[in-house]
């Protein structure tokens, strides 16, 4: 279902990108950037009748945006420091993607959503333990250059739970997790065929041996 254009012209993309980090606070870490890409001659995946695609240039887009994170060890806050951290973190990514020529002008590209938030808590105590609860939350996009409703992504907010332990004066250790803690329904890529669902909620786990 796939038709690969025999002409194809050479993509090429410029990338600047200004970035800050610091750490103002014993636990506390900052980090920000501005960034701006220049894609001209973009491939990607053009919609046709019959439920197939063509590859083909697509002209020459641009992707701006901010990232931003945050992540600090609430232990520190309430002076219980020590082996043991409890990290609250925050990654924000805020896009402004479009395709200033060609044929899809005025569009947005595939898969850049405007904006993606990562967030979670994450408890360590020395080498031996980790546990770790993480989100990803989405905004919606398209899975093709046209825009076309057929290729429609949702918003979603994704949770994951994970966790590691090591065995005392053992060279085990364990790992095991939760994906998808709150069964959320949904799905982030559009294949020609329909929606790859992504999995709901299911089990991990596992062992490691170091030596």
């Amino acid at each position: 279902t796939n038709i690969v254009n025999a002409d194809l012209a050479e993509g090429r993309a410029v990338q600047l990108e200004l970035g800050y980090r610091a750490q103002p606070l014993a636990g506390l870490v900052l980090d920000a950037s501005v960034f701006h890409l220049a894609f001209n001659n973009q491939i990607g995946a053009v919609a046709l009748p019959g439920g197939r695609t063509s590859v083909a240039n697509i002209g020459r887009a641009v992707h701006r945006g901010v990232e931003a994170s945050v992540q600090y060890d609430l232990l520190r806050l309430l002076g219980r420091g020590g082996r043991s951290t409890l990290n609250l973190y925050a990654n924000a990514m805020f896009l402004d993607a479009e395709f200033k020529e060609g044929a899809a002008a005025g569009r947005t590209p595939q898969y850049a959503p405007d904006h993606v938030v990562r967030s979670g808590l994450a408890y360590t105590r020395g080498a031996g333990f980790k546990l770790g609860l993480t989100g990803t939350l989405s905004a919606d996009a398209f899975a093709d250059d046209a825009n076309s409703a057929q290729r429609y992504v949702p918003a979603y907010a994704v949770w994951d739970l994970t966790a590691e332990m090591k065995i005392p004066r053992t060279p085990l250790r364990v790992i095991a997790g939760v994906n998808n803690v709150f069964d959320e329904d949904y799905y982030s890529r559009v294949r020609p065929d329909g929606i790859d669902p992504s999995p709901r909620r299911n089990y991990y786990i596992g062992a490691a041996l170091e030596f």
